[in-house]
């Protein structure tokens, strides 16, 4: 869909949106959370809390700041100044002669983005490193009420982001004959901000940034595009500020607890928003620090793409092109640790596939959301091939990925994916699908690690709540899906996930632990 039609369409009922937007597929009517709460309020009640995420704004509010490109320099530098990087961007902002709107709608996502950044860092700066195994399990003594600043901070950053994709699509009308937008550049202001505006050139990204906004082009995203753990080690040759190690390629947190502790990555912001082109985020690469478990290509990198650790993450896609999404683990719309991760997608034949822990998925305390708007999209997982298929799981060569056990046990147990959560009441992951004739592939676990300190060791997808987390799966087109769930429980009396069944909460097929799962096609 190119930019105008789709900006045509914001004023039409929703009904008519997602008629047109989904090529002849009709979507429901009214809201996701209309839908939920029509079939078990008391998940929507549940879910109220996040409901100003679950849908992407139709109209400006936000006002514009008075002085537009000093606010962009003031914003750049206190997110520089706050990981350790400082820089004054007020010459090369100038230079770059962006128009005032432009200027002020980036200023108001980074400040934004500020906010939460500080937020994150006094949080994560409270965890002593020791307890660090023990709070992403379980999230050891912190309190979920004082982390309820993540959440609240998160959908600014939301809204702001999409007002920014609003002025832009008004901005490309007005020059349909060419991809580039007016009034905007290309400016790179390494690790704040990466704006692609002028060539709508097909970049590939291999340094990590804290906002990144591409206006068109078929990009490839193998940095932490839009996650919120940053690589500050690793800087584009000539920038103004140098990476903690030097220059060259991001590297990223390859390893949960060990990477956190190196400062392979931080825990900061991340905003990601790319206007148009067939996009690809996340790319399989031969192994680094999953060598020793296979020798298939993988993600390298763990929370990419959407993906918000004690912290706030928001990948926008807004092109309406078919897309391909890749993690690895804990990525495409993921929060974990009280973070808030949102993976937003507006239209086209799109494909998601990661590892395990994906997919509008949330973890100790997270809230982990992915919704795609419209097109015939396909989600699944991959599992690497063992190097010794005899291995026992969690032992060398035993295929999947490393955990977070120590430097990483080899695990290919697949699991929580699409609309999963495990770990605390307050945990959630919602996967919402608009429109489109889809296809799902998901898998149940009955036993996925142990011994550990939470009482339920089982793992479902497609709607699975675990250890008292809410897991919300919600298809809301009328057209044909198609559903392959490996190890789906059978359960007398509840219905095998397909198209035009609801499986409510309840039962071993939609939760354990005290966990509670919803699986809507309607």
């Amino acid at each position: 869909m190119s930019r105008r039609l789709r900006r045509a369409l914001l004023p039409l009922s929703a009904a008519a949106a997602l008629l047109v937007a989904a090529n002849g597929t009709a979507g429901a009517t009214g809201s996701a959370a209309q839908a939920i709460a029509a079939v078990n309020p008391a998940v929507a009640a549940r879910l109220q809390p996040h409901e100003g995420l679950l849908s992407a704004p139709t109209s400006i509010t936000t006002p514009l700041p008075a002085d537009p490109a000093g606010a962009l320099a003031t914003a750049v530098s206190a997110l520089s100044g706050g990981v350790g990087l400082p820089q004054d961007a007020t010459a090369a902002i100038a230079a770059a002669g962006l128009a005032g709107e432009v200027a002020g709608r980036v200023a108001n996502v980074l400040t934004a983005m500020a906010v939460c950044r500080q937020v994150t860092e006094t949080h994560f700066a409270a965890v002593p490193t020791a307890s660090l195994p023990l709070v992403l399990k379980t999230g050891g003594t912190l309190d979920p009420l004082a982390h309820a600043d993540i959440r609240a901070c998160a959908e600014p950053v939301w809204r702001r982001t999409v007002e920014l994709q609003l002025v832009l699509d008004d901005l490309a009308a007005a020059q349909a004959a060419s991809c580039a937008v007016p009034g905007t550049a290309d400016l790179d202001l390494w690790p704040v901000l990466r704006l692609d505006g002028g060539t709508c050139d097909n970049n590939t990204y291999v340094h990590d940034y804290l906002l990144i906004v591409d206006v068109g082009g078929d990009d490839t995203y193998r940095n932490n595009a839009g996650g919120n753990l940053v690589d500050l080690n690793f800087s584009p040759a000539g920038s103004a500020v140098t990476g903690l190690r030097g220059t060259g390629p991001a590297k990223g947190c390859q390893r949960a607890i060990p990477g956190l502790t190196a400062l392979d990555c931080v825990p900061a912001v991340g905003v990601l928003l790319d206007l148009a082109g067939q996009d690809t985020y996340g790319v399989r690469e031969t192994p680094d620090h999953d060598t020793g478990c296979t020798t298939d290509p993988v993600v390298r990198r763990m929370m990419t793409a959407g993906a918000g650790f004690l912290g706030v993450s928001v990948l926008r896609d807004s092109g309406g092109t078919a897309d391909t999404y890749t993690g690895k683990t804990g990525a495409l719309g993921a929060g974990h640790v009280f973070g808030v991760g949102l993976l937003s997608d507006d239209g086209g034949n799109d494909t998601y596939t990661a590892v395990r822990n994906s997919q509008g998925f949330a973890l100790v305390g997270g809230f982990g959301l992915l919704h795609d708007e419209a097109g015939a999209d396909t989600y699944d997982y991959y599992v690497p091939a063992p190097i010794n298929p005899a291995a026992p799981n969690q032992t060398e060569g035993a295929g999947g990925v490393r955990d977070d056990e120590g430097e990483g046990l080899c695990d290919r147990i697949p699991r929580f994916v699409q609309g999963t959560a495990n770990v605390l009441p307050g945990t959630t992951g919602v996967l919402i699908d608009d429109a489109g004739a889809d296809s799902y592939h998901g898998a149940f676990a009955g036993e996925f690690i142990g011994p550990i300190q939470n009482p339920s060791t089982r793992a479902g997808s497609l709607g699975f709540g675990n250890n008292q987390g809410l897991g919300v799966f919600l298809d809301r087109a009328t057209g044909d899906d198609t559903y392959v769930v490996d190890g789906e429980p059978t359960v007398v009396g509840v219905p095998a996930r397909g198209d035009d069944v609801t499986v409510q909460p309840g039962n071993d097929s939609t939760g354990s632990g005290l966990g509670e799962g919803l699986f809507i096609d309607q």
